[in-house]
Formats: structure tokens, sequence, C-alpha cells
């Protein structure tokens, strides 16, 4: 059921990266934006694949040619942050601003927001709102921001580090990236949620009772480690069997039209529905 939705939506997130914001060209100042890490983002320029159809590589959105960031007017070389700007890209704008200046944190809080998102969603569609357990969104939501994010930051460097400025390749990171990541990154969500879960036993808090204990003794760490990796044995195939049904497809149109400055926010919003999918497996 959850497959179906996300190519739609993968090339929907495309859509926006790429057309709601019409103006600047990328460039190398994109590939500038300092993080704490070792890796600096080396792509100057957004290379659409032959894959993407030619209208995403043109002009055609007025003034200069290539994919847009920032957005202004409908026509011409508008800059966007001066007048005529709609609320949408003043906000589309402001993000890409934060990006700039704090691309660490702003990351975070985005992987943070899209893991409430995910487990929301989840805890809507199998049970009652009214009692949603807070404490599992919370630990959901920090690891998507605070676990997930950072990895995923530091991934997309190294592939963009590392494959060449060849003919197909956006095909090389895309294989790259799903032959490496999704293993690793699944079996550490998994491992990571069921102890820190295990962890907070103890605690209690819904949206209808509030927090308050639960009456259980959390077991001891090595017991959680071991349950969690029982937990990546049981789920880790069945999930890379999900996985492989839509994130390469996504992570190509990824690697071929979306600039590293945007890639791990193209994964966050496919990650609404990923986050589903894992929020139903760790808790079914």
């Amino acid at each position: 059921m959850q497959s179906r939705h996300a190519l739609p939506l993968a090339a929907c997130c495309v859509l926006v990266l790429s057309v709601v914001s019409p103006a600047g060209a990328f460039d190398a100042s994109l590939a500038a934006a300092p993080g704490p890490t070792l890796l600096r983002m080396h792509s100057v320029s957004a290379r659409p694949s032959s894959v993407i159809p030619a209208l995403l590589a043109g002009g055609g959105f007025g003034g200069r040619g290539g994919i847009r960031l920032r957005g202004g007017g409908g026509g011409g070389d508008g800059d966007g942050e001066k007048g005529g700007e709609n609320p949408i890209m003043g906000l589309w704008n402001s993000y890409l601003t934060a990006l700039e200046t704090r691309p660490f944190v702003t990351r975070m809080a985005t992987g943070f927001f899209i893991g409430l998102i995910g487990d929301i969603i989840c805890q809507y569609i199998t049970g009652d709102i009214g009692a949603a357990d807070l404490k599992r969104m919370l630990v959901f939501s920090c690891w998507g921001g605070f676990g997930f994010t950072p990895i995923a930051y530091n991934w997309y460097n190294l592939i963009e580090a590392t494959i060449p400025d060849i003919g197909g390749r956006a095909i090389w990171k895309m294989a790259m990236d799903q032959i490496l990541f999704p293993p690793a990154i699944t079996s550490l969500t998994f491992l990571c949620l069921t102890v820190v879960e295990g962890m907070l036993s103890g605690i209690s808090w819904t949206v209808n009772g509030g927090l308050k204990s639960s009456g259980i003794t959390p077991p001891a760490f090595s017991t959680l480690v071991g349950q969690g990796v029982d937990k990546v044995k049981k789920e880790l195939k069945p999930t890379l069997i999900t996985n492989y049904k839509v994130w390469p497809a996504a992570q190509l149109l990824n690697f071929a039209v979306v600039p590293v400055k945007l890639q791990v926010l193209f994964v966050n919003c496919v990650a609404v529905w990923w986050n589903f999918v894992l929020s139903m497996t760790q808790h079914k």
C-alpha cells in the first residue's frame, strides 16, 4: 500500500525543488555551505542526467538557463528578495538562507519535523490519535533529526566527492547509495530505536494520559542491545525489499537534478512515507 504513493511523492519533490523557485542558477556558492564535518560539498552545478527531460535543464522559466533556487517574478532575473515576493516564496528563500548560514542545524530541524510527521501519520492510521504515544513521537523525531540527518548529510557529501564527473554520474551515485546505505542505516535505526525505547519504558507519556510512570522496570542495556539485534535479524530483509521498490528511483531523481545542498531535504520529503514504514515496522 505504501509504495504506490511514494514515486508520485518523489516526483512532486523534484518539481518543487526545480520549478517553484525561479531565479538564480545553481553555482559554486551552493557548494560552499560549511558544516561541522570534514567533508565539503563538491557540487558546483546541477547536472541533469540524460534520463531527465530536457525541460529541467533549460531556461524555460525566464532569465538565465538552468535549474533555479531562489524565486522572484515569473520572468527575468528577479532576485526574490525584492518586491513582489509571495509568502510561500518568502518562506522558501528564508529556508535557503538558513541552509547557507546554519546548514547543520537547519537540516537537523527539518529531519526532526519530518520524523514527527511520519510517526503522527502512523499512529493516526493504526489507532486513536487521542491516545497517541507522545514519548514514541519524540524518540522517533529525535532519531530523524539528530541520528539519521547528520549521517545522511555526511553520506551525500561523500558520494559527491567519490563519484567522478562521468557519463551516467547520477546512476553511479544511486548505485553507490543503494548498495551501501540502506542496509547500514536501516539496521542502525532498528537497533537504536529498540535500545532507546527500552531505556525509556519506565515512562508513559500519551495525549490522554499525560506524563507518568508506566510501572515497568527497564531491562539491562545488554538485554536491550540483544533485542535490537534480534529486531534487525527479523525485520531487515522485508524492510529492504520495500526500500528497493521505491528508493532507487527516488534517489536517481535526487542525484540527477537536486544539488548536494538540497539532497537531504529531498530525502526527508520522501521519508515522510519511509518514516511511516519504519515506524509501522518498529512498533508492530
